[in-house]
């Protein structure tokens, strides 16, 4: 118990150290999975408010925490999100690499918990609104364990 509460902490304190020295940083949050697995039916939903009149470029990041139980060396995701036209939904299939040939975790971590970025893609808006993304494991397990929280970050992207 001991363990998981400096954890929980390290990571708060990592991501708010991040979002807060990043002035890019426009989104940032985290959804927790829960504790008995993320099964295939499980869509995690994200609501992004745009305000810039003209919005910008978006660099898009997805972030994991996975624990040191996670079963696999990466992780397949589906994202759908609606950012260049809000009424169609365009869907990526992303692979973020948690551990190497080895084993060994490649994300930040202390204790148990590692946290993993990977960008996977740039993005321009065409209005202010808000937008959606739907993030969906693609894993081949119905029930996936070992997995902490899945977050979405976005930034501006400078030219």
């Amino acid at each position: 118990m001991k363990n998981l509460f400096r954890n929980s902490l390290f990571c708060l304190f990592s991501a708010c150290l991040t979002a807060a020295c990043n002035e890019n940083t426009v989104y940032h949050s985290y959804q927790a999975l829960p504790n008995e697995g993320w099964t295939k039916s499980d869509t995690l939903s994200f609501q992004i408010p745009i305000t810039d009149s003209i919005p910008p470029t978006f660099r898009l990041f997805t972030e994991v925490r996975n624990k040191s139980n996670y079963p696999y060396h990466n992780l397949y995701l589906f994202i759908s999100q609606n950012l260049q036209d809000s009424t169609v939904f365009l869907t990526d299939t992303i692979t973020i690499n948690l551990a190497d040939s080895t084993g060994k975790w490649l994300g930040n971590g202390w204790g148990n918990i590692y946290q993993s970025a990977v960008f996977f893609k740039s993005v321009r808006p065409l209005y202010p609104g808000n937008y959606t993304f739907r993030i969906v494991n693609g894993m081949k397990d119905e029930k996936l364990n070992g997995l902490n929280d899945i977050g979405i970050r976005i930034e501006k992207k400078h030219d």
